[in-house]
Order: structure tokens, then C-alpha cells, then sequence
């Protein structure tokens, strides 16, 4: 079981991709104080944290009513990672598409951290792993990112603009990697349940 628990908490780490994310949530938040902009971004934490184990709860339910097989999600949710690592390495932000007053909510809780990716992932997990791994793995990676994200203005002093763009665009690389990786388990499943 902690070889899966590290092994699921690294995945969800790439893909929530904090020391990434660290940046945005600075150029979002720089205009506030240092109390609000701590506030706003634990506030955003703990929504994505809400929405995520709701999917990690019962994510595999709403799939099943849906009639959806967790291979078909494999499949799908590994297009989507894939996209997003494109996306990714690109130069391409989740961010610009998003909009709304409150960024506590909408861009940094979801998509950044609760988008479709970090959604995808956490439902494979908990059908891959069991349930205490995917809560192990999402108290761990949000409490990473928690301490990644305050201190965001901090590590971009540190690796600086480009080191910013090179590690993201490494972690965009790993996404790409564990999609390939999702696909293909969801076309031998497939490919099983036909045989």
C-alpha cells in the first residue's frame, strides 16, 4: 500500500502541477495584501479540495449511473490530461479561458487546481488503488500545494521567469507521459472485456 500511495500521490502532484501553478496564483494575487492573498488562496485550496473529494467519494457512482465503464473514463480522461500537457507545453494557460469576480474560485481553484485532469485523476486512483490511497494522496498533495502557492512570489525570485517556464514545461512533459500511460490501460481493458 505505500508503494501505491507514493506512486498516487506523485501523479496527483504532477497534474495539480503546484510548483507551476506557484506563478499564476502570485500574478492573480499580487494586488492584494499579504493577509487577503493568503486568505485567497487558501480559500481557493479548500474549494478545489471540496470538489475533488467529492469526485474521489463518488465519482465512480455518477459514472456508473452514467453507464459509463471506468476504461471508457481511462480512455477519456487520458485524452484530456493529454490535452492539457499539449496545452501545457505550448506556453497555453487553463486560465485564460476562465473567467468570473471571485478568483478565489474561478481561476485558481478550479481550473488550475480542480480542473478536469486532477478530477480524472483522482477518480482512477480511487478505482485503481481503493479509496484511502486517493484521500491520502489529496490530503498530501493539497497540503503541498498550499505551502507551494503562499509562497509562490518567494520561488519565483528563486528559479526566476524562465526556471518557472522550464519546470512547468517538465511537468507538462510527465502529464503527457502518465495520459499515454491512462489510454493505453483503458484500450487493453476495452480490448479484454471484448475478448
Amino acid at each position: 500500500m505505500l508503494e501505491e500511495t507514493i506512486q498516487a500521490t506523485l501523479m496527483l502532484f504532477v497534474v495539480l502541477d503546484a510548483p507551476g501553478n506557484a506563478p499564476l496564483f502570485y500574478y492573480f494575487t499580487k494586488h492584494m495584501d499579504y493577509a487577503r492573498r493568503r486568505s485567497t488562496i487558501r480559500l481557493s485550496i479548500v474549494i478545489a479540495g471540496i470538489v475533488l473529494l467529492v469526485f474521489a467519494l463518488i465519482g465512480d457512482l455518477v459514472l456508473e449511473y452514467l453507464g459509463v465503464t471506468m476504461n471508457d473514463f481511462r480512455v477519456a480522461g487520458g485524452a484530456i490530461l493529454f490535452i492539457y500537457a499539449v496545452l501545457g507545453l505550448l506556453g497555453h494557460s487553463a486560465a485564460e479561458e476562465a473567467g468570473g469576480e471571485d478568483i478565489a474560485v474561478v481561476p485558481l481553484a478550479m481550473p488550475l487546481l480542480a480542473g478536469p485532469g486532477s478530477i480524472t485523476t483522482v477518480i482512477y486512483i480511487k478505482y485503481a488503488m481503493g479509496v484511502h490511497v486517493a484521500l491520502i494522496s489529496l490530503a498530501v498533495n493539497l497540503a503541498a500545494a498550499w505551502i507551494l502557492l503562499e509562497n509562490g512570489e518567494k520561488m519565483l525570485r528563486l528559479v526566476g521567469r524562465r526556471g518557472g517556464i522550464v519546470v512547468s514545461k517538465i511537468f507538462a512533459i510527465l502529464l503527457a507521459a502518465f495520459a499515454v500511460a491512462m489510454i493505453r490501460e483503458g484500450i487493453a481493458g476495452i480490448i479484454s472485456e471484448m475478448t
